[in-house]
């Protein structure tokens, strides 16, 4: 925000933003690390039972 008077430019610049979006990246990031991880999972039991199962 730009403030054309001092005094409002020092209450400008004294503000501090919390910015929570990059925490909301983090949560989907893990989600999905957790969905692939349980889809390789499964990949390995199935194909595990399957050789199993002919042998």
């Amino acid at each position: 925000m730009k403030a054309t008077d001092r005094k409002a430019q020092g209450a400008v610049q004294g503000e501090t933003v919390k910015d929570t979006s990059h925490y909301k990246t983090k949560i989907g990031t893990w989600i999905s690390v957790g969905v692939v991880g349980a889809v390789i999972l499964a990949t390995y039991f199935i194909l595990f039972g399957l050789y199993m199962a002919r042998v």
